[in-house]
């Protein structure tokens, strides 16, 4: 099936009127739950530093949930295939997840909350949350259109960043605030009970969406040991690895950047919260331009933009541990950041033909989660037993924490899987080739200080051969 095609499958069935107001209520979804985020995941490793947790315990906080999304895809593809619905599994997923938030609300509130007791109930709340992931990329896959969807979801996912923006300063002003009366517990619980009055908008969000239909095509099934053999000629299986491996070496670091800033370098929480918050802000800036920009120039070329920042920036916490070079450092992180994740999603839409679509999330998401968990697994073990310094010759460089010792492999991870994985990657759609000049007028225009100028794109090349969907 064309790469092209305007009306995919069954997402052409769907009546307009139907299409655009769930795509509405989509925007409330990730506005809703993108404020969630910012309340009570943005919070849940500095919720642990406050519990006295361990580097290592920080570690399997991150790996352990990975393993339950893994798991949950399968569980997923069972669920669509069986009952042939996408929206009531969405919802019914998500609704669990709450009470998951609402014990961990509860148990801060009444002092009854450890570190292991922690990481068991974000197992649960990220493995719920996971299984409804194949659903929601069938679902989405239909409602939108090939031609639009970088543009519907660079500035859907744009307007959630900043609501997450918001969420993050807010949830930091209200811990600051009552961590300076010493009841940073209650600050806690309130920050997460915001939290769960916004996961409940995403849900009453969801439940409006229109049912699509949903067509199960026995031809296009293919089960996971087939995906398996056919990774060597499969232009899908090289992307799903690609990022299977980046998360790997992300999160081999990823979250210890926190530990680092709270307990090493000693911020505030305040200080935290605006690190995090112009992280996020620059996502939320330099999105609405990678969507216009994916739709003209593909997916791919965003990849491999953003593939040869990522890699680097690792690095630039050697250079200082001054508060405001790293909030300089986060707004170049979500800039690139911000690229990588819409790329990443809308690559998955273009490659597989809607009949797929839930099967193959499933996949990815698999691998992707696989790949998280071992990293979070490597960096807890490497935080353990990290060296203080690093000597080589008459060379010694002395970290100011051990924890930038993982920050260092992290990145050289990532340039090692860029290296391996970028150029088996191929574009999907028939794209425009820009010309330097337009690279340079394109990127130019994201400024996350003076916000952003809607020029049009000028000049095009010849468009690539088009590789087939699968």
């Amino acid at each position: 099936m064309s790469g092209t095609d305007s009306k995919e499958q069954d997402g052409g069935r769907i009546p307009e009127s139907k299409r655009e107001k769930s795509l509405r209520f989509s925007v409330w979804d990730a506005s809703f739950y993108a404020a969630m985020v910012g309340f009570a995941e943005t919070y849940f490793i500095p919720l642990l530093v406050f519990l006295g947790a361990t580097n290592a315990q920080v570690g399997i906080y991150s790996a352990a949930p990975q393993l339950g999304i893994a798991f949950a895809q399968f569980l997923s593809i069972i669920l669509v295939d069986r009952y042939m619905v996408r929206k009531r599994i969405i919802v019914a997923t998500s609704s669990i997840q709450s009470i998951f938030l609402l014990a961990i609300t509860a148990l801060t509130f009444y002092n009854l909350l450890s570190p292991w007791t922690m990481i068991l109930l974000t197992m649960f709340y990220f493995a719920v949350n996971g299984a409804s992931l194949p659903a929601w990329n069938s679902l989405m896959g239909d409602l939108t259109t090939a031609e639009s969807r970088g543009k519907y979801f660079g500035r859907r996912n744009g307007l959630s960043q900043l609501i997450s923006f918001a969420a993050i300063f807010a949830g930091g002003l209200i811990l600051q605030q009552f961590d300076n009366r010493d009841d940073a517990r209650l600050g806690f619980t309130l920050v997460l009970a915001a939290a769960l009055l916004c996961r409940l908008g995403s849900i009453y969000s969801l439940s409006c969406h229109f049912e699509a239909p949903y067509r199960k095509d026995e031809d296009s099934y293919f089960s996971f040991w087939q995906f398996i053999k056919r990774t060597p000629q499969s232009n899908f299986a090289h992307f799903v690895l690609f990022v299977a491996f980046m998360s790997l070496s992300v999160q081999l670091a990823a979250p210890f950047f926190a530990v680092y800033m709270l307990r090493d370098l000693g911020f505030s929480y305040l200080q935290y919260t605006i690190a995090q918050g112009v992280f996020t802000a620059s996502q939320f800036l330099a999105m609405r331009e990678w969507g216009p920009f994916a739709d003209k120039y593909g997916n791919r070329l965003v990849l491999r933009i953003t593939s040869a920042i990522i890699p680097v920036v690792p690095l630039l916490w050697f250079l200082s541990v001054d508060f405001y070079f790293i909030v300089v450092i986060q707004i170049a992180a979500g800039l690139a950041w911000a690229g990588w994740s819409l790329a990443t999603a809308n690559f998955l839409f273009d490659a597989v033909t809607p009949p797929k679509r839930a099967r193959a999330a499933a996949y990815l998401n698999f691998f992707n989660s696989f790949g998280i968990c071992i990293g979070s697994l490597i960096g807890a073990a490497l935080a353990v037993s990290a060296p203080p310094a690093i000597a080589s010759g008459a060379v010694t460089i002395i970290y100011a924490s051990p924890l930038q010792h993982i920050f260092l492999i992290s990145s050289g991870l990532r340039f090692v899987f860029v290296f391996l994985f970028m150029a088996t990657v191929r574009e999907v759609r028939k794209v425009d080739q820009p010309i330097q000049r337009d690279m340079f007028t394109v990127l130019s225009h994201i400024r996350p200080f003076a916000g952003l100028r809607h020029d049009p794109y000028t000049g095009s090349g010849a468009p690539p051969d088009e590789s087939p969907k699968e």
